[in-house]
């Protein structure tokens, strides 16, 4: 009874056998970088996704530090009219 094998699996044989045909052998090696190239691009795909996200929350932390430093600024201002006021006073 003959094993039905894939093409893919095929590329992997010693085809020096003589079972298999030159063209089997050659779609199977193209399946195969097929597969390969669809793993890269999800991959990919991955990549450019967690670059975004990392993108975004750099963004967030930018602006929530640019506020912190205004308030800290305010604040810092009003201090030293509280001084000045509490210099006055004496």
């Amino acid at each position: 009874m003959s094993e039905k094998i894939s093409y893919r699996d095929m590329a992997n044989i010693n085809w020096k056998t003589g079972n298999e045909t030159y063209e089997n052998i050659q779609l199977g090696c193209l399946l195969k970088i097929a597969d390969n190239i669809e793993k890269m691009a999800h991959n990919y795909t991955q990549l450019i996704s967690e670059r975004n996200r990392y993108k975004e929350w750099y963004e967030q932390e930018r602006k929530t530090t640019h506020k912190l430093y205004r308030s800290i600024s305010a604040l810092r201002g009003v201090i030293t009219k509280m001084k000045k006021k509490a210099g006055e006073g004496k």
